[in-house]
């Protein structure tokens, strides 16, 4: 089990309440688990007819930025790098790093999440959707990508609303609809409700590794697209219990 825990922060009554309910979701990840186990295997000859494309289901871990990895494959760009128009940059250099969501034990979104160091990823599907669990669920909570239906109108979301479809072998996903608490890096970047993603998944190197190229679209804050390319390797591990608290201490 690890636990990780941070400090709180100054963004308000925001952090109390949905750190609070953080805090509730992962000591009940025995129960997360189980609401979504049929959503890991398809058990009908007739679920498993309207399974298409590839099976991504398995755990993954994102390569190390600079390992050394088969076919000349590396993972390219960063958050870090996106560019920025001059008011998007005013309001980055007006943030403090306390604030960083990624320091409170809350949800950063997809665009940071995909690339953070370390990461590692539960993926099991059903039919009409692909579902995807973090190993650091404060941080990256849980993706549904749902399957060949159009966006849902409703509130904004940390994570977005997520829809998916096959391009061959490729998962293309588009998603939008978020909320206004993430930042797109640690430097403070901020995003309007047009942010719009873009990631493509396929399986390389005869299904060892997912490649996840992520691209991110805001007219009104980056000076254009940006596109990054991260290697995640299938492992034969598991993922491990994390819970976060808001004393000032880390225990492993």
């Amino acid at each position: 089990m690890r636990i990780r825990v941070w400090g709180s922060g100054s963004n308000g009554t925001l952090l109390p309440a949905i750190q609070h309910g953080l805090i509730v979701a992962a000591l009940s990840l025995a129960a997360l688990p189980a609401e979504a186990q049929e959503a890991r295997v398809a058990t009908t000859t007739a679920e498993r007819a309207e399974l298409k494309g590839p099976d991504f289901t398995g755990i993954y871990q994102l390569a190390p930025n600079g390992a050394p990895l088969p076919g000349g494959l590396r993972n390219q760009g960063s958050p870090e790098e996106i560019s920025l128009k001059p008011e998007a940059q005013a309001t980055a250099r007006s943030r403090a790093p306390k604030d960083d969501l990624a320091k409170l034990c809350m949800p950063v979104g997809p665009f940071r999440m995909m690339a953070w160091d370390g990461n590692k990823i539960d993926v099991y599907r059903s039919p009409g959707r692909i579902t995807m669990l973090f190993e650091n669920y404060f941080l990256g909570h849980m993706r549904t990508i749902y399957l060949d239906r159009p966006h849902t109108p409703g509130d904004p979301l940390w994570v977005g609303d997520s829809v998916g479809r096959w391009d061959g072998d490729t998962l293309v996903v588009d998603t939008n609809r978020f909320n206004e608490h993430t930042w797109l890096n640690s430097a403070g970047a901020p995003h309007s409700e047009d942010l719009r993603l873009t990631e493509r998944y396929r399986l390389v190197d005869g299904g060892k590794y997912l490649e996840v190229r992520m691209t991110a679209e805001d007219a009104k804050v980056l000076t254009g697209p940006y596109t990054y390319t991260r290697y995640y390797e299938r492992v034969n591990t598991e993922i491990q219990e994390d819970i976060c608290n808001e004393d000032l201490a880390t225990v492993e």
